[in-house]
């Protein structure tokens, strides 16, 4: 049992820690987690209920929008 709990807390330390060193900048993290996170919701309530969900097609991103504009001094 001691294994699997180092395990845990090994993983549990590596993402945060991959975040924390992550080249991105800090808005488009938060909204990166909080789309994972709601997905990750999404698909435990369907399990519960039983029903299938099938997986969200991913997102392109758009060339020239606002999260690609690098801010300038």
């Amino acid at each position: 049992m001691g294994y699997l709990r180092g395990l845990t807390h090994g993983a549990i330390a590596g993402v945060v820690l991959g975040l924390l060193y992550a080249p991105e900048p800090g808005v488009s993290m938060r909204r990166r987690v909080s789309r994972l996170l709601g997905q990750g919701e999404g698909m435990l309530a369907a399990e519960e209920s039983g029903t299938p969900v099938a997986p969200p097609a991913p997102r392109r991103r758009t060339v020239g929008g606002a999260e690609s504009r690098a801010r300038r001094p």
